[in-house]
């Protein structure tokens, strides 16, 4: 009796330090899955700080109206807001605010340069989809991805213009695992970066349009769905970053 209560007692701790374990790797994880979400956040809020230098640089000596000077304050206001709320990031879901607010700085943008330039202020429409850092869309284009159909998505003027020429649009990459994937493949956790830039106002027509869940992500457009076993892992100090053939403005 006594061996047995023994092996009890030994399984007993023996489970209980696995729990242990797998408890501190889940924080661990969480930690950098966290960090990463900020970096992300923080590329994008960086990327719309240096568009409004431009910007300031393009207009400086200029006599702007009421409306470019509203326009104008609104994408400062935008920035400010983003930067703010990036230090505030708690948790995944949290991104979705700052992009959102990204996206109204950079609509912002374009109605001070199309009023600057004494054209008419550009409907409201939602980023880029290939990469939002793009700015406002300007069209719909069909886009042809091998092994997952012919889908049509917002694009920014440059990206469009790639299409019709047979190129590659600029795609936003993150790092996922092992591998540089498009942001849209890179999991749940990156879902609501996407939610913030395309999920309300218009953006709900183009969720309804796209379905990606069938991506090695798992993410789904209606409702960004995550595939078994999709968590994020950033692969050691949780590098979501890098947007290749990214930058702001617009492609």
């Amino acid at each position: 009796m006594l061996w047995l209560l023994a092996v009890l007692g030994g399984g007993s701790i023996a489970l209980g330090g696995r729990y242990w374990w797998d408890r501190r790797a889940a924080k661990r994880g969480d930690a950098e899955e966290l960090e990463g979400i900020r970096n992300l956040a923080d590329e994008d809020v960086t990327l719309l700080g240096e568009e409004l230098s431009r910007l300031g640089e393009s207009v400086q000596g200029r006599e702007l109206d009421a409306d470019t000077r509203l326009d104008y304050q609104r994408a400062l206001d935008a920035y400010e807001s983003a930067q703010r709320s990036v230090g505030g990031i708690k948790s995944a879901e949290a991104i979705s605010t700052v992009t959102d607010t990204l996206a109204t700085g950079r609509y912002a943008i374009t109605c001070v340069q199309a009023r600057v330039a004494g054209e008419p202020v550009p409907e409201r429409r939602v980023p880029c989809f290939f990469n939002p850092q793009h700015g406002p869309s300007t069209m719909d284009v069909l886009w042809n991805q091998p092994a997952h159909g012919t889908r049509k998505v917002p694009a920014c003027a440059q990206d469009a213009a790639r299409l019709q020429a047979g190129q590659q649009p600029e795609v936003r990459y993150v790092q996922y695992h092992s591998r540089r994937v498009p942001y849209w493949e890179a999991g749940a956790a990156v879902a609501p970066y996407g939610t913030g830039y395309f999920a309300s106002g218009a953006g709900a027509s183009y969720i309804a349009l796209a379905s990606f869940d069938s991506m090695s992500g798992g993410m789904a457009w209606g409702g960004w769905n995550a595939a078994p076993g999709g968590a994020v892992d950033f692969g050691g100090g949780g590098d979501f970053g890098g947007g290749d053939g990214g930058g702001g403005g617009d492609g």
